[in-house]
């Protein structure tokens, strides 16, 4: 091998490692531009997390209200009711005691 070949294969040798390291280059924006999307996605899913919780929050308050709700048209409309019911049935058990007494 001449020098004159060695020195256009050493050329052509540079040309291709500058082409790798071109690659390279790109490759690695890639992968940054990729982690910087995966970084903005992460923080959207921490803001939907955190909207998913407030959301939880609200729908534990409503089902409190809805208890609390539920509790008070009870003890506004049924309790009543059933007391009488179980005055009535008390009322008829001791009547029947005494009717039995006296028998």
């Amino acid at each position: 091998m001449t020098s004159a070949n060695m020195y256009n294969e050493f050329v052509r040798y540079f040309e291709r490692m500058g082409e790798l390291y071109k690659d390279y280059t790109k490759g690695m924006e890639r992968i940054n531009q990729l982690y910087t999307e995966s970084i903005k996605n992460v923080e959207k899913t921490n803001e939907l997390y955190r909207e998913l919780i407030k959301t939880n929050e609200r729908m534990t308050e409503l089902y409190k209200d809805i208890q609390r709700i539920n509790l008070d048209w009870l003890d506004l409309f049924w309790r009543p009711w059933l007391s009488k019911e179980q005055e009535m049935k008390d009322n008829t058990q001791t009547e029947g005691k005494t009717q039995n007494i006296r028998d």
